[in-house]
């Protein structure tokens, strides 16, 4: 039997999650705004907007494209998956979301030289550039202590929730990813699911093969 994931996304984007998670052996399940009761062994939260400031105690001072109801149903299905120990990737917006939701905080909007490295170029592309990345980690034992990725977001987390390591940082300590000490939880602020090794980046396939890995551990 398939894993069932639940992939909670944005109205307007469907695809390449859903592609990456049947490649990988499970039945993808994607809505905006999914209901949080509704049945799914495991859940990824993709890319989007940003979230509401007052999630993490901050007025807004450069957050934009605010989706409160989705907001408000990724923290009740993160919530249900950790209450169930129901895995979690988070992607891009999906790795700010989880942070915030064991009570991290994120910076609002990168400063300027930042923004030129992390987000998307003005006619809409991702850019690319090196993370070096800890070993004995999820990212560690599939890519090694370097690899290149996209980028393509203006916000990034600050200090960590509870419970979190980051395990991956770009050239000037922006964190790339983190994953969680006990729970099997896993986040990443690039797009594994556009990243095809064209543009010299490795293959993001092997991080959906790996989280369908342990949803079939999970499931036993």
């Amino acid at each position: 039997m398939k894993p069932r994931i639940l992939i909670s996304r944005s109205p307007e984007t469907k695809g390449l999650c859903e592609v990456a998670v049947e490649k990988a052996g499970g039945e993808p399940i994607s809505q905006h705004c999914p209901d949080p009761e509704q049945d799914f062994d495991a859940l990824i939260l993709a890319g989007g907007g940003d979230m509401d400031p007052s999630e993490f105690f901050e007025k807004d001072i450069g957050s934009y494209d605010i989706d409160i109801p989705r907001d408000k149903a990724e923290l009740a299905l993160i919530r249900r998956c950790v209450a169930e120990n129901k895995p979690i990737l988070g992607i891009c917006r999906g790795h700010q979301v989880v942070n915030i939701a064991f009570g991290g905080n994120i910076y609002q909007d990168l400063n300027p030289q930042l923004i030129e490295v992390h987000a998307q170029t003005k006619d809409g592309e991702n850019r690319f550039h090196s993370i070096r990345i800890r070993g004995m980690t999820m990212l560690g034992n599939l890519y090694g202590e370097e690899m290149i990725v996209n980028s393509s977001h203006h916000q990034a987390n600050r200090k960590l929730g509870q419970g979190f390591y980051a395990v991956a940082w770009d050239s000037v300590g922006v964190i790339e990813a983190m994953q969680h000490g006990t729970l099997p939880i896993w986040t990443v602020q690039f797009h594994p699911e556009q990243m095809t090794g064209e543009h010299g980046e490795p293959n993001g396939q092997k991080i959906f093969d790996f989280f369908l890995e342990q949803c079939r551990k999970q499931l036993g």
